[in-house]
């Protein structure tokens, strides 16, 4: 099953906990590290999205599955 990520800029903090577990899928917005976005999530695992997902403290991380639900 494929897992399709966006990150909601209103929601993200810049906490970076995205970015410790999936440094290939996320990424700084800019050079302040202010917000994180998404960069080529296919690069890891969907699991590792999911850990992503469930580690955001502000839930800034969206997930929707090839089926069409989201979480």
């Amino acid at each position: 099953m494929s897992i399709r990520v966006t990150v909601d800029r209103s929601r993200c903090i810049g906490a970076g906990t995205c970015i410790y577990l999936a440094p290939t899928a996320f990424v700084w917005r800019d050079e302040n590290r202010l917000k994180a976005e998404t960069l080529d999530p296919e690069t890891v695992e969907d699991e590792v999205l999911r850990m992503s997902y469930a580690a955001c403290p502000t839930q800034a991380i969206i997930l929707e599955e090839e089926d069409g639900s989201t979480d």
